[in-house]
């Protein structure tokens, strides 16, 4: 017979694992349904949006940062009233990288969603409120680009373990993208990345910005 301490450690292990992968699709399932909810002010405190269509920035905006983006560029956006800009920390919420072309596609952008690593055109990532674009030193951006398409179909990490390497968030990706440059701050007990850290990485430039950044220099730390 085996030994008993042994055999309880054994299904100890198994109950840990099973509430553990439980806990990773209750975390999945109610980021994924906050993050589609828009709140319309105290003006409207009763009137929300799932999904919503209307945003601030219009064509106009989309053919300027068309014009001067690269390949290797980070996007940030914000999206306004969003329910999940709570659980967020920062003005920004969102990250992706500017790669150009994929598969004979045009101005393609690669970001983590709800529904994991996907490519997405700069005029659908840019249907948001406030965006900024970001530029690391030329000699960085090829293998970040490299690294991003190597994400592509992966998981989104819902745990927000910065430490994973086969899942993402959206900045966990650009953090993997830009590993040399960007670095976390430790939060809730360990080291994460939030948009506004990668905002205030020395190495960025501010390329172009719908608020009221400067242009052309590296953004002001807190």
């Amino acid at each position: 017979m085996g030994n008993p301490g042994n055999r309880l450690l054994r299904v100890y292990n198994i109950v840990v694992k099973q509430m553990t992968k439980f806990r990773y699709k209750i975390q999945k399932a109610l980021f994924t349904f906050i993050g589609d909810i828009r709140w319309h002010g105290l003006l409207h405190p009763f009137w929300i949006t799932i999904n919503a269509k209307t945003f601030r920035l219009k064509g106009k905006h989309y053919r300027e940062v068309e014009q001067l983006i690269q390949p290797g560029d980070i996007v940030l956006r914000r999206f306004e009233g969003y329910v999940d800009k709570v659980l967020i920390p920062g003005f920004w919420n969102h990250a992706g990288i500017y790669v150009g072309e994929i598969d004979n596609e045009k101005h393609q952008v690669i970001h983590a969603i709800s529904d994991g690593i996907v490519v997405d055109d700069l005029i659908d990532f840019m249907r948001t409120d406030h965006v900024v674009v970001l530029r690391a030193p030329k000699e960085q951006r090829e293998e970040a680009i490299n690294r991003s398409k190597t994400t592509i179909g992966s998981e989104y990490d819902f745990a927000f373990d910065f430490k994973e390497t086969l899942r993402f968030s959206c900045t966990e990706l650009i953090g993997y993208c830009y590993y040399k440059i960007i670095k976390g701050k430790k939060r809730f007990g360990r080291m994460t990345i939030i948009a506004d850290d990668i905002l205030e990485t020395p190495d960025l430039k501010v390329i172009w910005t719908s608020t009221g950044l400067k242009l052309g220099s590296p953004p002001p730390m807190p």
